[in-house]
């Protein structure tokens, strides 16, 4: 699974109203799905045949850039944990009866939105590095 499919899975999961009974499946889902995807990623990027590797290999000048895209993974496992930390604070046998949606819901759609939001920003600084890295003309080559 591809991060930009499991950020699109997670938010749409998340604009399902609370009431609708396949709210919480969704969005368990969608965390899982977006769990896989990210973990996929940081295995395409880190270790030492990784992408992160290649770019540090070609451009050692942009170190401080790949460190800072290995952070974000630290980051972002942080924030995959506490959704699922809050998803499972919900009580399945009370979900979705009458007057039971509240706090504990938007305190998970408030974590995924924050994942959404970290996601989307590593994937741009990690595209602006690769585009750094291969794609800017730093004078004097001939």
């Amino acid at each position: 699974m591809e991060l930009l499919g499991g950020i699109q899975r997670m938010e749409h999961a998340i604009q399902t109203p609370v009431g609708d009974p396949s709210w919480r499946p969704a969005v368990s889902q969608a965390v899982a799905q977006l769990k896989a995807a990210f973990a996929a990623h940081v295995r395409e990027t880190e270790g030492p045949s990784g992408l992160y590797a290649g770019v540090l290999g070609d451009a050692p000048r942009l170190a401080r850039g790949l460190y800072g895209l290995v952070g974000d993974h630290e980051t972002v496992w942080e924030a995959l944990d506490d959704l699922e930390g809050h998803l499972d604070e919900i009580d399945p046998v009370q979900d979705g009866a009458p007057g039971t949606f509240g706090y504990r819901h938007e305190v998970v759609r408030q974590d995924a939105t924050r994942l959404i939001r970290e996601v989307w920003q590593h994937r741009q600084r990690g595209a602006d590095l690769l585009y750094e890295a291969y794609d800017t003309d730093l004078g004097g080559e001939t």
